[in-house]
């Protein structure tokens, strides 16, 4: 029992580790994204806005490149910074899928035995024993704790990926050569498309399967008490 406890422990740790990495490379690869294109500070692109901000001081860093770089160098400049980020991208959809592969039928497991777990926890603590029992309100407490941890990272996954899309939106893609923007749209394309982690293809992990799995321990429940009570 214990041997198992600790190897649960240990590929949830793990899980929301990688999920964790995935993570905070897509968030930093919408930073990269939103400094792709430089957008001289006007009227329509005021200083107070993230863009702007970023332009201002961008300018102020690279003043003499500014003023010596033509339309064919920022074209360059753009599409080989474009295929970096395009290159990472793809390999963090890579890594995700990589993370199905290993977690998906275990946390199908894991998903169902947790909503078995919280149903008959709460059963004991209604009908066994009394609910000032500090051990039934420890164990309901860390089965319900785990399983949101679980599907907390899963949604943050879900909102970092999509996060992408927003940032080539909000670059100043509308100031790039026509082959750039060509690349843009269809990376944009892409990151549309989220990217997620799923218990075996049943459900997709996020905060939404987490009220199923409490909608579902709930129903074992009534039922359970029930039949008890029959």
């Amino acid at each position: 029992g214990l041997i198992t406890i600790w190897f649960m422990l240990c590929g949830d740790l793990l899980f929301c580790i990688f999920l964790s990495h995935i993570t905070t490379q897509f968030d930093l690869l919408a930073v990269r994204v939103r400094r792709l294109v430089y957008v001289p500070v006007d009227k329509q692109l005021v200083d107070t806005y993230p863009l702007g901000e970023y332009c201002k001081d961008y300018a102020g860093r690279n003043k003499e490149m500014i003023n010596i770089f033509d339309d064919n160098d920022w074209e360059v400049k753009h599409q080989r910074e474009l295929s970096d980020i395009i290159v990472r991208h793809r390999a963090l959809i890579r890594l995700s899928g990589d993370v199905e592969d290993m977690f998906s039928f275990a946390l199908l497991v894991n998903f169902f035995n947790s909503s078995i777990i919280i149903c008959f926890c709460g059963f004991c603590c209604v009908i066994v024993e009394k609910w000032n029992e500090f051990v039934y309100k420890s164990f309901l407490t860390t089965a319900l704790s785990q399983t949101w941890l679980l599907c907390w990272y899963g949604q943050r996954l879900l909102e970092s990926s999509e996060g992408l899309s927003d940032a080539l939106y909000e670059s100043g893609w509308y100031r790039a050569s026509k082959s750039v923007k060509s690349s843009i749209l269809i990376m944009l394309h892409r990151a549309q498309k989220d990217v997620h982690v799923t218990t075996y293809g049943f459900s997709i992990i996020s905060l939404a399967s987490y009220t199923t799995i409490i909608k579902t321990s709930w129903s074992y429940f009534t039922l359970l008490l029930n039949i008890y009570k029959k």
